[in-house]
């Protein structure tokens, strides 16, 4: 019997006994639902402790990470280099105002989200899920495929945001308009706990849409259904996969606090917002990609 490791392409040795070992720097990057230990016979266990499931997934996360980074930083700093280029030929013909400034920042805010990081996420996912496969898988191909892909993906991440939004927006415009106060509260509290509780649950829907496993309202069910008793350590995963991508960006956009204001100063920050860009949205979406593939391998042990 070939033993699922070996048949994905990982390095192999022969020993003494004639037996075969997988190497393990190649085959902690080769793991996904269907592949198996070298020594053979069933799919990992999801781990029980919330530390476990952290550390597992953040390995095996940044092992991609490692392996595919230089190319996956090159495509999102591609994608995201147009927008950009854009955003600062905005930022230096209009007046600096402090409405201006917000009006860019929106932009800037809702291109990313609806267009720039979801092509450069189903990318990622899809590199991933190729070396994974040990298959082939082209960059204009990746890219061929995340066009083609992005509308679903769009409308899948809108009716995600419409479950968070839906019964505190309409508590906050009823406040709003009625002139309560208390209601007001009520629906900026509901907004946060709906953020909290629901950002969880639908945490891994755009995954499922990339993987080809469901997409739109199925895709919330199933996002669901995969995360359901798995509350804390899928929060942990995507608490812990923010942090690094803040922390990497508070780094990158600190390199540009010495430049001078005016013209210099809005040019540093749009390559450093291309540089923030190229090296946060892949590990995000390899994160939230491991993190699914673990989950399935549970669903499926």
């Amino acid at each position: 019997m070939v033993h699922g490791d070996a048949a994905r392409g990982c390095r192999v040795r022969a020993t003494p006994d004639n037996g075969k070992h997988v190497a393990a720097d190649t085959c902690r990057i080769l793991r996904s639902i269907d592949l198996f230990f070298a020594n053979g016979s069933r799919l990992e266990e999801y781990p029980r402790s919330l530390h476990e499931v952290i550390r597992l997934v953040t390995k095996e996360a940044f092992a991609l990470y490692l392996r595919l980074g230089r190319r996956l930083a090159l495509v999102t700093a591609l994608i995201y280099l147009p927008f950009t280029i854009a955003l600062l030929a905005l930022t230096l013909v209009t007046p600096d105002t402090k409405s201006t400034q917000q009006s860019i920042a929106i932009i800037e805010v809702v291109g990313s989200l609806l267009l720039f990081a979801p092509l450069a996420s189903i990318v990622v996912i899809r590199s991933a899920m190729a070396v994974e496969n040990d298959e082939p898988l082209p960059l204009r191909q990746a890219v061929g495929d995340a066009f083609e892909l992005l509308p679903t993906y769009v409308i899948t991440q809108l009716l995600v945001l419409l479950v968070i939004v839906a019964l505190p927006g309409m508590l906050i415009v009823g406040g709003w308009l009625s002139g309560s106060q208390l209601l007001l509260t009520i629906g900026i509290g509901t907004l946060i706990g709906s953020a909290i509780l629901n950002g969880v649950r639908l945490g891994v829907t755009t995954v499922a849409v990339v993987t080809g496993d469901a997409r739109m309202a199925p895709a919330l069910r199933h996002s669901a259904q995969l995360t359901r008793g798995r509350y804390w350590s899928v929060l942990g995963v995507l608490v812990v996969f923010t942090l690094f991508a803040l922390s990497i960006a508070l780094v990158i956009q600190s390199l540009g606090l010495a430049a001078p204001a005016g013209t210099i100063d809005a040019v540093v920050t749009a390559i450093l917002s291309v540089i923030t860009s190229a090296l946060t949205v892949p590990l995000i979406a390899l994160g939230t990609y491991r993190l699914y593939r673990r989950i399935q391998d549970a669903q499926r042990a």
